[in-house]
């Protein structure tokens, strides 16, 4: 039992360790990820759906399998 503790605290530490490295080093790097890019962004679904006209949508077509 005490042997399973000790490989189990052996590897969460570095494991945890890691983590925190990795957090503190990538955390300058994906800070601009969470800043909308333009208005839209914070626009409802159910708003940005009134805005759309069935002429912006594209066609798209059915091809039938070969028979």
């Amino acid at each position: 039992m005490a042997k399973i503790i000790l490989v189990l605290v052996a590897t969460a530490v570095p494991v945890f360790a890691a983590g925190v490295w990795t957090q503190a080093t990538l955390a300058g790097r994906h800070a601009a990820e969470g800043i909308p890019a333009n208005n839209l962004a914070t626009i409802s679904p159910s708003k940005m759906q009134l805005k759309v006209k069935p002429d912006d949508l594209p066609v798209q077509y059915m091809i039938a399998p070969p028979y």
